[in-house]
Order: C-alpha cells, then structure tokens, then sequence
C-alpha cells in the first residue's frame, strides 16, 4: 500500500485514476467541497472504466469558519454532479462501524464492475465512535481481481457477465507489441 498527502484535490483524484490504470485499488478522499474539484477527474474515471473509490466526509461549506459542522449537502453532487451522462455507484455508511464494512464494499464494486464508487460518510460519523472488533481478515469477503493476461485477441471494451471491461494493466503483454522502437516512440523512453 502507497499513501500520500497530494497538494490538492484534483492532484488526489488524478493519482488515484493513476493507481487503478497501474492495477491497484486507486482510493482518494475529500470533505465535502473538494467533491466539486474531483469532478472532471471523475468524469475520466468513468470513461476510462476504472475501479477508484472516493471517500467523502461531508462537512459544512464552502466556508471558512465551520470546517466541522456536519451536513449532507455533497448527496445530490455524488449522485449528478458529473458532466454528462455519467452514471456511478453511490454509498452511504450508516454509522462509525458501518464506514469499516461500506469501505470494503465500496471496493468489491468498484473491481467487479470496473466503475468508481462514491463513499458517503458525514463529520457526526467521522468524529463518532463504537466498539468495533476488527474481523480476522480470513474472515472478510474475498474481493477477486481479475487481469487481462492473454496476449492474443485482447480487446479493451470486452464485456464480461458483469457487462465490466477487463483491466489490464501498462507494461502487460496485453498491452504491449513487445517492439522496442514502439516502445520508444510511444512512451518516449529515448528522452528519459
């Protein structure tokens, strides 16, 4: 696992995006106006079929003096908020011990059908606490990744029973024509 504190909304999103392209779980997070920055980033996300998860502690705002006030002011933007039609799942923990489970769902959908997920939490639920005993992680669903690894007939937009695309990763022969000169004038290698 990578963390990282990026410098802005949009640069947090855009890394996660880069995560998921890379074939890991891209997970980025915001508290309540930042959704309105990752939007056109989102949009991308979606285009592209990527598996990323957004987490959003919704809070009072735009504003400067209530950066704790709690709201649910973020549920219609995660819902419609995006340019287009660009449709994704939306989730909503129903308390402190629930955001431990829904992060784990969020994830399962997210690889099963190749889609982002918004997380929807609020600052009651971020600031709250319950007795929660963390389950043995044998205990936990299985969340299967499947990559693409066949190097004949790869199409990028192939549907599987879930109507998800497969994800194949850069690099992969999938990917790949294994020619060094496309390699080097695509990926620009020679002026690295």
């Amino acid at each position: 696992m990578v963390t990282f504190q990026a410098e802005d909304e949009i640069s947090g999103i855009c890394s996660a995006i880069g995560a998921a392209f890379a074939g890991s779980i891209g997970i980025t997070s915001t508290s309540g106006p930042g959704l309105s920055l990752k939007t056109e980033a989102l949009g991308l996300a979606i285009m592209t079929e990527l598996p990323l998860v957004v987490i959003d502690v919704q809070r009072g705002g735009p504003s400067t003096g209530l950066p704790t006030k709690t709201e649910q002011a973020d549920l219609f933007q995660a819902v419609h908020g995006r340019h287009g039609e660009a449709p994704l799942v939306v989730l909503a923990a129903q308390s402190p011990a629930d955001c431990f489970y829904m992060a784990i769902e969020a994830v399962r959908i997210a690889v099963k059908y190749m889609t982002p997920v918004i997380l929807l939490t609020d600052g009651y639920l971020a600031f709250g606490s319950e007795p929660l005993r963390i389950p043995d992680y044998k205990d936990l669903p299985e969340i299967p990744v499947k990559f693409r690894t066949e190097t004949e007939g790869f199409y990028p937009y192939l549907r599987d029973e879930n109507l998800a695309r497969p994800w194949a990763i850069p690099e992969h022969p999938v990917l790949s024509t294994g020619s060094e000169a496309w390699r080097k004038r695509y990926l620009r290698i020679d002026q690295l």
